[in-house]
C-alpha cells in the first residue's frame, strides 16, 4: 500500500511504544505535525518541550527515530497484508474520529469497511454461562444475518460466540484487539481469526504489529469497539467486569446501550439488570435491537415457526417440562421426575441425541424446546 510522506510519519509515531492517543496529539500541537516531531529528535541537543513525554517514552521516540526501525515498520505492514489508516485519510471510520480520544491511526487486517451503515458491539463476560454463550451465538447470528457489523473483542466467552455467530449467519464482523493484528489472542482463537479475514471481516488494533497482549492495553482498545458502533449490547457480566468498561464508554460516547436481563440470583446477570435499572434497553432476541434502528421487521407468525416442537410421551414429557426454567442435576432430576436413575439416564441419553435436551456446565441439564 502506498502511504504518503505525511502519512508516513504520521503512522511513525504512532508506533512508537508509549506514545498514546493524548501524547500523541500534545505533540503534533506543538510541533505543528508528525514529520516536525522527527526531526526535533535529530542531534544532540532536543528540544525542551520534547520533555513534556517522560523518560521513558523519549527514549522510545529516540531509539525509533532511525531509519533501520522506520523501513521495517512499513516492511512488515506489506509482508503481513495490513493496512493502516490514519485520521488524516478519508477511509477512518467518522464516528470513531468523534470520540473524545481516537486513535491516531489503525491497523487493519481485512477488507470490512469500518463506518459501514448498520453496527453494533456485543460484548460480555470470558467466563460466561451457557446461556450467555447460546445467547450471543444467536444475537450475533440473527444481527449478520440481517445486514449488521458485529463488532467485539475476540476475547474468550461471548466476545467470540458473538463473532462466530456472525460468521454462521453469513455476515461480517469487526475483532477490535490489545495486540498488534500479526498476533492472535487468545491463541486459542486463531482460527477465528483467520475466518473473521477470509469471511470478509476485519481484525483491527491502534497497536503496532508485534505488539504483545499487554493487560493494560485492553481497557484502553474498549473504546475503539464501542467507537465504531451505533449502540452496545451486554449479554452477560458482573458489575465490575471488563464489559462494563466497554459499556460506560458507550454510554459517554452517546452510543446506544442494550442488555439481555437475567435471573436476579445469577453473578453473571447482576452487570445487564442494573443497567436495565438505569435506563438501558431490554432485549428478548436480536428483532428487538433491529427493530429499534428499522434495520427489519419481525416476521409473522407463519414465518417464525423455528422453535423446537416435538412429540413426548409422558415420562419424556415429565423429565423435559422442568428442563425448561432452569437447569438442573441428575440428582435433582430423579428427585423431580420419580424415575429410577437408570430409566432417567435412558432418557437424558436418548433425548440428547435428538437434540431436545443440552449438558450444560456444572454437570446440569437444560430444554429450550417451546409448549
Amino acid at each position: 500500500m502506498d502511504y504518503s510522506p505525511m502519512d508516513q510519519y504520521w503512522i511513525w509515531l504512532s508506533s512508537v511504544e508509549g506514545i498514546g492517543p493524548k501524547r500523541f496529539y500534545q505533540l503534533l500541537t506543538l510541533f505543528e505535525d508528525a514529520r516536525g516531531v522527527w526531526d526535533a529528535l535529530e542531534g544532540p541537543m532536543l528540544p525542551p518541550d520534547l520533555k513534556l513525554v517522560g523518560p521513558k517514552a523519549l527514549q522510545e521516540l529516540r531509539t525509533a527515530r532511525d531509519a533501520g526501525y522506520f523501513y521495517r515498520l512499513f516492511e512488515r505492514l506489506e509482508r503481513l497484508g495490513i493496512r493502516a489508516v490514519t485520521r488524516l485519510d478519508d477511509d477512518y471510520p467518522a464516528d470513531l474520529a468523534s470520540i473524545c480520544d481516537p486513535p491516531p491511526t489503525l491497523f487493519i487486517r481485512g477488507e470490512c469497511p469500518l463506518d459501514g451503515p448498520r453496527q453494533l458491539a456485543v460484548v460480555g463476560s470470558r467466563k460466561c454461562t451457557y446461556d450467555g454463550q447460546r445467547a450471543a451465538r444467536e444475537f450475533g447470528k440473527g444481527l449478520a444475518e440481517n445486514g449488521v457489523t458485529v463488532i467485539s473483542g475476540m476475547a474468550r466467552g461471548i466476545d467470540s460466540c458473538a463473532h462466530i455467530g456472525a460468521l454462521d449467519g453469513g455476515g461480517k464482523t469487526i475483532a477490535v484487539l490489545g495486540c498488534g493484528v500479526d498476533t492472535a489472542y487468545p491463541p486459542e482463537n486463531e482460527e477465528l481469526m483467520a475466518r473473521i479475514i477470509d469471511s470478509g471481516g476485519a481484525v483491527v488494533s491502534e497497536y503496532r504489529p508485534g505488539t504483545p497482549p499487554v493487560p493494560g492495553n485492553f481497557p484502553a482498545r474498549n473504546r475503539i469497539i464501542s467507537g465504531l458502533a451505533r449502540g452496545a449490547l451486554l449479554v452477560e457480566g458482573a458489575k465490575a467486569s471488563g464489559a462494563m468498561i466497554t459499556v460506560n464508554l458507550a454510554l459517554e460516547q452517546g452510543r446506544d446501550v442494550f442488555a439481555i436481563p437475567g435471573g436476579i440470583y445469577s453473578p453473571l446477570s447482576s452487570a445487564p439488570n442494573q443497567m436495565i435499572l438505569e435506563g438501558a434497553t431490554p432485549v428478548l432476541s436480536h428483532w428487538d435491537i433491529l427493530e429499534t434502528y428499522g434495520w427489519a421487521q419481525r416476521p409473522g407468525p407463519s414465518a417464525a415457526q423455528s422453535g423446537k416442537r416435538v412429540e413426548l410421551d409422558e415420562q419424556e414429557r415429565a423429565l423435559v417440562e422442568p428442563l425448561r426454567f432452569e437447569p438442573l442435576s441428575f440428582e435433582e432430576l430423579i428427585s423431580v421426575t420419580g424415575l429410577s436413575a437408570a430409566k432417567l439416564n435412558s432418557h437424558l441419553t436418548m433425548l440428547e441425541l435428538r437434540g431436545i435436551i443440552v449438558k450444560v456446565p456444572g454437570g446440569l441439564y437444560r430444554s429450550y424446546i417451546e409448549d
